[in-house]
């Protein structure tokens, strides 16, 4: 864990009580990268962005089928306000107006243009074309304003290991997320994710960044099942405009990239990322219990054990991670803003997200239901996927508020 040292510390945790303190301080090294350090280990201080209770749009698939919301893996909001959201389960993007109104639906099942064998993941181009990575065919589908299809482009070589994380850098190039998956060698294998940079013609240009990507071992040779350590970190990306941020996940810190050029870095304390007893205890609680999937996996399965026979020597036979990931993800929003995800121990009831304001100063606190999954923030909103009990997924958009007195 990142530690200030004593008098540092004491200068960021300045500010009136009831407040939003001055929270930031920032330096530029020797090679000109500016550093910005934050205090948030206490919460922020009372720095929180509050989340309305109920949403101010809500999508829940109709009963006369017009359109069902299945396996919901991305959505986002265009510039005019309506919300595309791409259904893994048809194979399709729906839009809806920013009243939640069905408009149109757009793709198919199918290798022709404009159609997809699995898509995962899209983001927006030059204002409201919308690019789509299927990682089914291994290549981009670019749909203009209007949502009809512009063009589709293989690229070459082919991502051998996709992560579904995708990033459109600007005019120029698209990164792509790829585990570079290191052979088994030991009981524990660290391994890493690369982030390639693609033109828009599908050619790699270069890799933008390696990040570590956790450690995997053997679970079992029988069934062939591999997996890795309780709460191991994974690196992580994202992109805004032309610029890119990586995190290793372990560490309370993003690193900042415009082109291949190192910008800067924004560090927070993070608080008590210790792993406790009863968040092993909660976790394997959840981890062994039946799934409905279970006995489909299990007619698939090589060898003599079960899937929940599989998931105890899993925790049987790898260790607990001691502390927690600092970063499980980040999010810019429209004000290029970056959201942090802190790891959701087993025990919580909410989500934490961290904001930071465009300079990398600690804005607040963000507290989300764990019900819910957000998939984008905005200037004032998240938009999310809600599944209820049943596991029933509808679309939300629910709006929070930044503390006026945030810096910017």
């Amino acid at each position: 864990m990142y530690h200030y040292p004593a008098a540092l510390l004491a200068l960021i945790l300045g500010g009136g009580e009831g407040t939003v303190p001055d929270t930031v301080v920032s330096v530029t090294d020797s090679a000109g990268v500016r550093i910005t350090m934050s205090a948030v280990s206490d919460g922020g201080s009372g720095n929180v962005c509050p989340l309305a209770e109920t949403p101010d749009v809500r999508l829940a698939s109709p009963a006369s089928g017009e359109w069902t919301l299945f396996r919901v893996e991305d959505l986002d909001r265009m510039d005019d306000g309506r919300l595309v959201v791409l259904n893994r389960g048809s194979q399709e993007l729906f839009v809806f107006s920013r009243d939640g109104e069905f408009l149109q639906s757009f793709g198919r099942q199918g290798e022709g243009p404009g159609e997809f064998i699995d898509p995962i993941e899209f983001d927006f181009v030059a204002g409201d074309s919308i690019i789509v990575w299927d990682w089914g065919l291994g290549r981009v589908v670019l749909f203009g304003p209007d949502l009809s299809h512009e063009r589709s482009v293989m690229v070459e070589p082919p991502v051998l290991n996709p992560t579904g994380r995708m990033g459109v850098l600007g005019r120029e190039a698209i990164a792509l997320g790829s585990n570079d998956r290191r052979r088994l060698e030991t009981q524990l294998t660290p391994q890493f994710l690369q982030v390639l940079r693609y033109d828009w013609s599908g050619r790699l240009i270069d890799t933008l960044a390696t990040l570590p990507n956790g450690e995997r071992g053997w679970v079992d040779r029988e069934s062939r099942m591999v997996s890795g350590p309780l709460f191991d970190s994974r690196g992580v990306f994202a992109t805004r405009a032309d610029v890119l941020y990586t995190s290793d996940g372990r560490s309370p810190e993003v690193r900042i990239h415009r082109g291949s050029r190192l910008e800067s870095i924004v560090r927070w304390e993070p608080g008590d990322l210790s792993v406790r007893k009863e968040d092993v205890e909660a976790y394997r609680t959840d981890y062994l219990a039946p799934r409905p999937g279970d006995s489909e996996l299990a007619s698939r399965l090589r060898g003599s054990l079960n899937p929940v026979q599989l998931r105890r020597k899993r925790l049987d036979v790898l260790p607990v991670k001691d502390r927690f990931p600092a970063v499980t993800e980040i999010q810019i929003d429209d004000q290029d803003r970056m959201w942090i995800r802190a790891f959701t121990r087993p025990t919580a009831t909410a989500t934490e997200w961290l904001g930071f304001t465009a300079t990398g100063a600690f804005m607040c606190s963000l507290s989300v239901p764990k019900a819910l999954t957000v998939f984008r923030f905005d200037s004032s909103a998240v938009v999310a996927v809600h599944r209820d009990e049943a596991d029933v997924e509808s679309v939300e958009v629910r709006s929070f508020r930044v503390p006026p007195t945030t810096r910017k």
